[in-house]
Protein backbone atom coordinates (compact mmCIF):
# COMPACT_ATOMS: atom_id res chain seq x y z
CA UNK A 1 0.00 0.00 0.00
CA UNK A 2 1.15 3.34 -0.84
CA UNK A 3 1.02 6.23 1.92
CA UNK A 4 0.48 9.72 0.09
CA UNK A 5 1.64 12.38 1.83
CA UNK A 6 1.73 14.78 -1.07
CA UNK A 7 -1.47 16.94 0.32
CA UNK A 8 0.13 17.77 4.00
CA UNK A 9 3.15 18.35 2.36
CA UNK A 10 1.77 20.89 0.31
CA UNK A 11 -0.48 22.31 3.35
CA UNK A 12 3.04 22.70 5.10
CA UNK A 13 4.61 24.50 2.18
CA UNK A 14 5.18 28.01 1.50
CA UNK A 15 3.14 28.10 -1.50
CA UNK A 16 -0.23 27.98 -2.83
CA UNK A 17 -1.57 25.15 -5.24
CA UNK A 18 -2.72 27.63 -7.71
CA UNK A 19 1.41 28.63 -8.17
CA UNK A 20 2.31 24.86 -7.80
CA UNK A 21 0.11 24.02 -10.57
CA UNK A 22 1.01 26.91 -12.66
CA UNK A 23 4.94 25.74 -12.08
CA UNK A 24 3.92 22.13 -13.10
CA UNK A 25 1.80 23.18 -15.98
CA UNK A 26 -0.74 20.63 -14.93
CA UNK A 27 -4.76 21.42 -13.95
CA UNK A 28 -6.52 22.06 -10.65
CA UNK A 29 -8.44 18.36 -11.04
CA UNK A 30 -4.74 16.94 -11.57
CA UNK A 31 -2.91 17.76 -8.32
CA UNK A 32 -5.99 17.28 -6.23
CA UNK A 33 -6.08 13.35 -8.03
CA UNK A 34 -2.19 13.06 -6.54
CA UNK A 35 -2.91 14.52 -3.35
CA UNK A 36 -6.04 11.86 -3.14
CA UNK A 37 -3.94 9.25 -4.44
CA UNK A 38 -6.64 8.42 -7.27
CA UNK A 39 -3.75 9.51 -9.84
CA UNK A 40 0.14 9.97 -9.41
CA UNK A 41 2.38 11.74 -11.11
CA UNK A 42 4.77 10.69 -13.64
CA UNK A 43 8.59 10.08 -12.74
CA UNK A 44 9.49 13.23 -14.34
CA UNK A 45 6.58 15.11 -12.56
CA UNK A 46 7.46 13.68 -9.22
CA UNK A 47 10.87 14.79 -9.73
CA UNK A 48 9.62 18.26 -10.75
CA UNK A 49 7.63 18.27 -7.52
CA UNK A 50 9.93 17.58 -5.28
CA UNK A 51 12.71 20.29 -6.63
CA UNK A 52 9.84 23.07 -6.43
CA UNK A 53 8.59 21.59 -2.90
CA UNK A 54 12.43 20.96 -1.68
CA UNK A 55 11.58 17.32 -0.63
CA UNK A 56 12.67 13.38 -1.26
CA UNK A 57 10.28 10.72 -3.14
CA UNK A 58 10.43 9.23 0.34
CA UNK A 59 9.03 12.33 1.65
CA UNK A 60 5.91 12.06 -0.55
CA UNK A 61 5.44 8.36 -1.13
CA UNK A 62 6.21 5.62 1.59
CA UNK A 63 5.72 1.99 0.97
CA UNK A 64 3.65 0.24 3.83
CA UNK A 65 3.97 -3.14 4.15
CA UNK A 66 0.92 -5.53 5.01
CA UNK A 67 1.26 -6.78 8.38
CA UNK A 68 0.44 -10.62 7.73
Amino acid sequence: MIINNLGSIIKDSPYKRPYIEKQMGISRNTLSNWCTGKTYPSIPQLLKLCHLLNVKVEDLYKIREDEN
